[in-house]
């Protein structure tokens, strides 16, 4: 049985996941904000669209598909790399 090396990420897949973590992250405390909101009841006071929570809100609606679609780049990337690497080895 040989040894086989993971190939070496390149820089835009580790840009790519350094980039969906924080909007994960940044779209999981937008979460925890409106929850806490919500329950302190600062949430319904800002209803009517000013102050921060329209932000607030609007952060995770757009974070998390945002999130999704690059964890997609980043595994289409990584398999064409992987079968790269297969082809070359095998010659």
């Amino acid at each position: 049985m040989t040894q086989q090396t993971p190939p070496a990420s390149s820089r835009l897949q580790r840009t790519l996941a350094f980039i969906i973590a924080g909007l994960f992250i940044l779209s999981v405390l937008a979460i925890v904000a409106i929850i806490a909101g919500t329950a302190l009841g600062a949430f319904a006071a800002q209803g009517s669209g000013s102050g921060i929570w329209p932000t607030v809100f609007f952060i995770p609606l757009i974070g998390l598909p945002i999130a999704f679609v690059l964890l997609i780049v980043v595994l289409i990337d990584n398999f064409r790399q992987r079968s790269r690497a297969n082809r070359n080895s095998q010659r």
